[in-house]
């Protein structure tokens, strides 16, 4: 049966999760949570976890899933040694370079690839795979089919959200909170900027969407060997723990579970299933004024739910009692033995002990995780105990089986010492020039400048475009519902000449791979640290385009086997999404993602409460939010030559020429710009 993994913020949640039935829990350390304003756990608040959860056979998995900068990469080894020290059962990685150093340092612990790591494909969880990852968590804006089709070909556990907040970019891939606030989402400090009042047209919080419930569906997920069914919740109260544990295993038994007051306890205007059943519509939500009043009536008895032990290890019993002998008991509990010894028997002056009687006594195993399976007793005739003899003989043979349990439950790690990456940098090659386009008249520009090369998008592509060789085919972002006819269209591209390809995730570059294709890494692949880098190398990219998150002083210091560039122009990708903001949900924009209809300006946009307009750009299977500035380093030199390459980004810009000059030219922009985080950072 799939585990049911439920959230800890912080150490007082934990009765919630283990008694209503949680097979799992997971939860942040002080450093590297992608939920650090949770509680989160020290290291002796960890050791606790795992011994209480460990003793009821409960696993716990550490969420270190946060991109990490070079200068932190002695800490995040700390962490890892922490984990391993206090015997958790997995790690939750986004990072892929951290990923790797975990390896490193403790290739027995497993790790989990976090759903930041955008993996919503075959190909995805397959490079997670090759990558050393024994779980994915994909994403949470798929489909029934899409996650059928992923379960079905892949070949490491799958982990799905079944229940909580959803956030409406593809996880790993909101820019916003960063951009506009320098609170990164990749780093663990996400402001939740979505939850404003953005509009579009008369319609109002058209990015707020409504908490994800598919616990109806648990069987079904089950069915398709689902490994975990994952609760999010880190920052929510123990009864939101407890509820939503409870209606997962419920539900997961094929029992009624309480759907009111679990959407009483937190909800958005109620909650949604679009993404799971692929109807989009109707998935916007905010939090009200009744909403927040039904939680606080919500409330009353939920803790009822959680006061108690759950009972859910079975051991069998067996007793005997016999003149002139100390009394033994032997219990088994899932081929974990004790045998304990107590007092002698004496000759019986009323009611001699029966067989049904001590087994009745025996039985009395409430208030622990254990519940009686078979329960036997040999007693000779006319001879008793009293009641506290064998109340004391069960609890000592509880405690012997409760410290076998732990013992079993218990994983043993080698930690191997941190070495810090070489410092010897790869020498930089001289600063070259690479666009990005999107609509097929900058791309008949951009093949008359002088660009080193040409990411454009597969659907604009094909047997006439001039100059394959230097053109990078960027396939559609969201693989999940197109996975084959974008294999397919990638082996014709090949055959027609096109030899390069961008890779925005793993699973793209695992695709492209397998294409016969050169891979050049994208923005979107998140590197931020030398052992990303590194991975990436070895995984067999050309070159990668850094995270703009990070300042450019501290991306210049990554030493990477491949050369490195940066976005250097061009509107920065505040959010990707799987639903289309103004069309409600409708499949805007996706005529066919290999078409030249699909990705166009579709001239959307969306407005914040002050009025400034956010682009909104259709790409086939995803819809990408733009900042209304543009970020220009036309005037910044000295930084961009840091790299070996620079790239133009452009979206609805007519002309591209005019750009580029400005560029090579080291001119002044004028009027509204942004420099993105590339000076001032972000937390």
């Amino acid at each position: 049966m799939s585990e049911i993994l439920a959230p800890l913020g912080g150490i007082s949640d934990l009765p919630a999760a283990l008694n209503t039935g949680a097979d799992a829990v997971y939860l942040g350390l002080s450093k590297f949570s992608a939920r650090k304003n949770a509680d989160n756990f020290s290291v002796e608040e960890l050791r606790t976890v795992c011994n209480e959860c460990h003793r009821r056979g409960v696993k716990v998995y550490a969420a270190l899933n946060t991109l990490v900068y070079d200068s932190e990469l002695e800490d995040f080894a700390e962490c890892v040694r922490s984990a391993a020290e206090c015997a958790v059962d997995g790690l939750i990685i986004q990072d892929l370079g951290a990923a790797e150093l975990a390896k490193q340092l403790c290739p027995e612990l497993p790790r989990h690839a976090s759903t930041q790591m955008s993996l919503n494909s075959v190909s995805g969880v397959k490079a997670a795979e090759k990558l050393g990852f024994c779980r994915a968590v994909i994403g949470r804006e798929l489909s029934r089919e899409e996650i059928k089709r992923i379960a079905e070909n892949s070949g490491i556990e799958l982990e799905v959200f079944v229940h909580g907040a959803l956030c409406v970019s593809i996880s790993g891939q909101c820019y916003m909170s960063s951009v506009f606030g320098g609170r990164s989402g990749n780093r663990g400090l996400c402001a939740q900027p979505c939850r404003l009042d953005f509009s579009c047209n008369e319609r109002h919080n058209v990015i707020s969407l409504k908490d994800s419930s598919i616990i109806p569906h648990l069987p079904e997920l089950d069915a398709l060997g689902i490994a975990s069914l994952k609760i999010e919740g880190r920052m929510k109260r123990p009864e939101y723990i407890a509820c939503a544990t409870d209606a997962c295993y419920k539900a997961l038994r094929g029992e009624e579970y309480d759907y009111d007051r679990l959407a009483g306890i937190f909800s958005r205007n109620g909650l949604t299933d679009g993404y799971f059943t692929g109807n989009m519509s109707r998935m916007q939500g905010i939090r009200s004024r009744e909403d927040v009043e039904n939680s606080g009536k919500a409330l009353n008895g939920i803790k009822a739910l959680y006061k108690s032990e759950l009972p859910r290890i079975r051991v069998d019993i067996h007793t005997e009692i016999r003149a002139g002998k100390p009394v033994h008991a032997r219990g088994n509990c899932g081929g974990i033995t004790a045998e304990v010894y107590g007092e002698i028997p004496q000759p019986a002056q009323n009611a001699p002990l029966t067989s049904e009687s001590v087994c009745e006594r025996m039985a009395k195993l409430g208030g622990t995780q254990f519940f009686i399976g078979e329960n036997t007793a040999g007693v000779d005739e006319g001879i008793n105990l009293p009641a506290s003899a064998l109340n004391s003989l069960r609890r000592e043979l509880a405690a012997q089986l409760d410290l076998g349990v732990l013992r079993k439950n218990t994983p043993r790690y080698e930690v191997k010492q941190f070495n810090a990456p070489a410092s010897e940098k790869r020498s930089r090659s001289e600063l070259s020039w690479r666009c990005e386009v999107n609509t097929t008249e900058q791309l008949t520009q951009a093949v008359k400048l002088p660009f080193e090369l040409i990411y454009a998008p597969m659907r604009i592509l094909g047997e006439d475009t001039p100059d394959k060789d230097r053109i990078a085919v960027i396939p559609p972002f969201v693989l999940s519902d197109c996975e084959d006819e974008v294999r397919s269209r990638l082996l014709a591209m090949r055959e027609m000449g096109f030899t390069h390809g961008m890779a925005q995730t793993i699973g793209h570059a695992q695709l492209l791979r397998e294409a016969g294709y050169l891979v050049h890494g994208g923005h979107r692949m998140n590197i931020i640290n030398s052992y990303s880098a590194g991975v990436c190398a070895g995984f067999g990219f050309e070159d990668i385009t850094l995270s703009f998150e990070g300042t450019a002083a501290q991306l210049a210091q990554i030493n990477s086997p491949i050369p490195c560039g940066i976005i250097a122009y061009g509107r920065l990708p505040l959010m990707l999404l799987r639903r289309c903001p103004i069309a409600d949900g409708a499949p805007c924009g996706r005529v066919n993602s290999f078409s030249e209809g699909a990705g166009n300006p579709c001239g959307g946009c969306i407005y914040d409460r002050k009025g400034n307009k956010m682009p909104v750009l259709c790409g086939g299977s995803s819809v990408e939010v733009l900042n209304p500035d543009l970020l220009i380093m036309s005037d910044r030199r000295q930084a961009l030559e840091q790299f070996d390459f620079a790239v133009l980004k452009f979206t609805d810009e007519q002309e591209l020429k005019p750009v580029l000059d400005m560029y090579l030219k080291n001119g002044k922009p004028s009027g509204g710009l942004t420099r993105g985080l590339y000076f001032r950072g972000a937390e």
